[in-house]
């Protein structure tokens, strides 16, 4: 089907001259004739049917219409001219994979072992895209998504990575010993992630204990936030094992009780269905799906909901229901 697009020459003089508020300026940057700019906004005009600027004595005006206009054209001008010149710089091969990822999983988990994907593929390069972008896959660039939460988000491949398999951690100064019992952690204060405010009641009722203070004590928005009060001896955090490897092995913080308890919560790697078959994700989810085995071994229970092997490159997860 044909598309209903105006020439490319078109708009970009139009974008050009809106800039300089001139037709003579335009046609100096664009290397014609100004009598060659001013037919092509007015072909322009002609082609949309609205009147873009004002000509005045003093030059160019944009009218309202051609305000709004420029504002999107600006932006398709600028991912078409992305586009190329990725193409050209990687002659086909490879290209930019945007991600967005949680602050805490990207800085503790994700960048340590991303050198290795580099390796591996050096003609793809991953760049991280504001996380605030990471739940709207209407954002044409954005490619994949890590994000917490059960796995179920409507419309979108979901591939569990890690994080379900938390752990009670605390400063040594306040429970100075492993092996205590797990109804001994409500003598102390219980913290929270906010996003993950059913986290203590699940854990407290696994572990066979009281569950009446499961929701009391204080809320923090990061695993980095909540991991720091712990070792601060604000009381008992409940955090992903992958997240804390480096205060477990130098004592910042220790696990106090060990149990083999699995969370409802983890880190999963999403992506828009449309883009399930994009050669640069298929590449990065088989690598992370290997590598998170590697870091987060199943349990038997687990590996028959979830794959102990990675899908089929392009195979598309998708698990229904409300998203949360």
């Amino acid at each position: 089907m044909r598309r209903f697009c105006p020439s490319l020459t078109d708009l970009q003089a139009f974008e050009v001259a809106a800039r300089h508020s001139s037709f003579t300026r335009a046609a100096q940057e664009l290397c014609v004739t100004q009598g060659a700019v001013s037919k092509q906004v007015k072909h322009l005009e002609d082609f949309v049917g609205v009147q873009l600027f004002l000509r005045i004595r003093q030059g160019l005006v944009l009218t309202e219409a051609g305000q709004a206009y420029l504002k999107k054209i600006q932006a398709g001008l600028g991912q078409i001219e992305a586009a190329t010149v990725e193409l050209m710089a990687h002659q086909g091969r490879g290209g930019t994979l945007h991600l967005t990822c949680m602050p805490t999983f990207g800085a503790r988990w994700l960048i340590p072992r991303l050198a290795a994907f580099m390796r591996l593929r050096p003609d793809i390069h991953v760049e991280f895209l504001p996380h605030r972008q990471g739940y709207d896959f209407s954002t044409p660039e954005l490619d994949a998504a890590v994000r917490f939460g059960e796995g179920i988000w409507p419309g979108s491949g979901a591939d569990y990575i890690v994080g379900r398999d938390v752990v009670p951690v605390c400063s040594p100064r306040l429970i100075p010993h492993e092996g205590a019992q797990a109804a001994e952690l409500l003598d102390y204060p219980l913290l929270h992630h906010t996003s993950a405010l059913e986290g203590w009641l699940d854990w407290l009722e696994q572990a066979g204990c009281d569950t009446r203070r499961a929701r009391e004590g204080a809320r923090f928005d990061q695993y980095a936030l909540l991991s720091q009060a712990a070792a601060a001896g604000f009381g008992i955090a409940l955090v992903p094992r992958c997240l804390i490897g480096d205060e477990l092995v130098d004592g910042t913080l220790v696990v106090p009780v060990q149990l083999p308890i699995r969370a409802r919560q983890g880190y999963y790697l999403c992506y828009p269905e449309q883009k399930a078959g994009l050669p640069m994700l298929q590449a990065f989810r088989a690598w992370l799906m290997e590598v998170s085995l590697a870091a987060e071994p199943r349990l038997d229970a687990e590996s028959h909901a979830e794959p102990a092997t990675p899908a089929p490159a392009g195979a598309l997860v998708l698990r229904p229901g409300a998203a949360t």
